[in-house]
């Protein structure tokens, strides 16, 4: 398997980084088609279209610049698999409401998949959110949950 990211530039696309097979678990590639955003080196893409073509997947993606940082921010690159839940109430706003640890329990990126796909979650200490988001934040190694405040 492979994954690629396409950027969509003047209706054309343009490959800038690729997931070799034995270089991405599986499951990874499968949990970063279910984010709606990506961070990678200081900019913020959105996720337009998922495609494939036999063995490899493509995401095409579009840039929307340089990405917003919150002061609540943590780094977990060679940490392990992390999500944080964090509240969208404004585009400027985004509290981080918890910090899910997968690795230490041998959950990794499969268990990331159950998150990812719901449309409501249960946060410990927090209860059921809304699911609005998520996002891969490739510069600090964690995938970023955005919920509101709705519940059913």
């Amino acid at each position: 398997m492979e994954l690629t990211y396409y950027i969509a530039e003047n209706e054309r696309y343009q490959a800038f980084y690729t997931y070799l097979e034995g270089n991405i678990d599986p499951n990874e590639i499968y949990a970063r088609q279910l984010c709606e955003y990506l961070v990678l080196n200081g900019e913020q893409y959105r996720l337009l279209s998922n495609e494939m073509e036999l063995d490899k997947d493509m995401l095409i993606v579009e840039k929307l610049g340089p990405v917003a940082s919150f002061p609540d921010e943590h780094s977990y690159t060679n940490k392990g698999v992390h999500i944080e839940f964090r509240e969208y109430v404004t585009e400027n706003h985004m509290p981080l409401l918890y910090t899910l640890e997968l690795h230490p329990y041998g959950r990794t990126h499969w268990e990331a998949l159950r998150y990812l796909l719901k449309d409501y979650v249960f946060i410990p200490t927090i209860g059921l959110r809304k699911r609005d988001s998520a996002e891969i934040d490739e510069d600090r190694g964690c995938y970023v949950i955005y919920v509101t405040t709705d519940t059913y």
